[in-house]
């Protein structure tokens, strides 16, 4: 019988070998722990800029769709355009926003915003006017006066109107109406000797037949037979056509005290990240010039600076100029600084660009550039990096609505 292996042969691990084992796998646990985390991390911020990103393109996108549209349907500038029925200089029932209706207004931003003032920037924001409602004018069977008010009836059996999906069986009818004529806005009556009237639409109806109300003051409608200028509305005018008219605006600001985007603007911001952050925001005007409740859109997250220039022909024959800046306000500003012979109407192209930047602060150094988009912005507050990353886009974008008004 072979004899058993002694006790002493059978070694296993001491309590020295195993805590040393224990110790190795866990500090090897922790780094690959740690190494995981800020790989999930710099995934989390690379994927949040590419996020921004994309919606900075999303929003850049809509704002240059706007900016063709400005002037469609539209006065590319109601002080001194020679089609318009009225004299909305002196006359006071032009609401202002209407009297300086322009198919594009470029104003610099007041209050510069935080970040934006804080870094030498100084954004602009742009008004327009145009039909950003609808694609076509309706028909309009007749115009009557009645209780201080002017009564717009629609023919029924249009083209327009049937496109609209008006004659469809089982067509919420009011819903259409008041989508294509929403209350509160501007509409503009050209008549059958193509001179255009403006009014402020104060209610819809769509049964028994429909029909649009404007105010009978914000402005007084001109009716040839009690006109003193020269032009007017004559009988019910049937055939003239009548379309809405909006005031879009886009700026860089805070919706910080929109109930539908608190959540954007936490009370106790990480890093000071949030705390001043701004969009670009796009929001509608009344005839008075005031955003029309419920309308502001956020179009772009992170957004800090927006500018313009633009391409204008100073004259019918004159070759296109290029106008920066500094003398934009003469050609594209508020109605008051605009200069005599000069004016949006003349305005054929436009220059944008929109910066935005990543949520977080995660670079130590900016990158000077003389010339040129910004790269970098210092979002303040100190710590190793206080930069955070910019993508700017650009564009250039025509005006072919307003190619056909040589008048000055």
């Amino acid at each position: 019988m072979r004899p058993r292996a002694s006790n002493a042969n059978q070694r296993g691990f001491t309590l020295v070998e195993l805590m040393v084992s224990l110790t190795a796998a866990l500090m090897l646990t922790v780094s690959v722990f740690v190494i995981s985390k800020q790989t999930t991390s710099l995934y989390q911020r690379e994927n949040r800029v590419a996020a921004a990103q994309v919606g900075a393109v999303i929003g850049f996108e809509r704002l240059r769709a706007d900016i063709s549209r400005a002037g469609y349907m539209a006065s590319p500038h109601a002080l001194r355009d020679p089609f318009i029925c009225g004299t909305p200089l002196t006359d006071a029932t032009w609401p202002i926003g209407l009297r300086n209706m322009a198919s594009l207004a470029i104003e610099n931003e007041v209050p510069v915003p935080t970040v934006a003032n804080a870094n030498g920037l100084a954004p602009q924001r742009i008004t327009l006017a145009g039909n950003f409602t609808s694609a076509e004018a309706l028909p309009i069977r007749s115009v009557v006066t009645q209780g201080g008010n002017n009564l717009v009836y629609l023919q029924v059996q249009s083209g327009p109107l049937s496109r609209l999906g008006f004659s469809a069986v089982g067509a919420n009818q009011q819903a259409i109406l008041a989508a294509a004529f929403p209350v509160g806005r501007a509409v503009r009556i050209v008549d059958k000797a193509g001179r255009h009237h403006y009014g402020t639409l104060r209610a819809v109806q769509a049964s028994p037949v429909p029909m649009l109300t404007l105010a009978g003051n914000s402005p007084v409608l001109q009716f040839r037979s009690g006109s003193a200028i020269g032009c007017g509305l004559r009988g019910e005018e049937t055939g003239a056509m009548i379309n809405t008219v909006n005031f879009i605006r886009y700026r860089i600001g805070s919706l910080a005290g929109d109930s539908r985007y608190a959540a954007l603007y936490p009370s106790t911001p990480v890093l000071d990240y949030d705390s001043n952050r701004t969009e670009l925001v796009r929001e509608e005007l009344d005839v008075a010039g005031a955003p029309l409740p419920g309308t502001s859109e956020l179009v772009a997250e992170f957004a800090f600076d927006l500018r313009f220039r633009a391409t204008v022909a100073s004259a019918p024959t004159n070759p296109l100029a290029y106008v920066d800046q500094a003398a934009l306000s003469d050609w594209a500003g508020p109605a008051s600084q605009i200069g005599a012979g000069r004016g949006p109407q003349l305005v054929r192209s436009v220059h944008t660009w929109l910066s935005v930047r990543s949520r977080e602060a995660d670079r130590a150094a900016t990158i000077p550039v003389a010339n040129g988009p910004l790269h970098r912005l210092d979002l303040g507050g100190g710590g190793p990096t206080p930069f955070a990353r910019v993508r700017t886009l650009q564009a250039r974008i025509a005006l072919p609505n307003q190619l056909g008004v040589t008048w000055q």
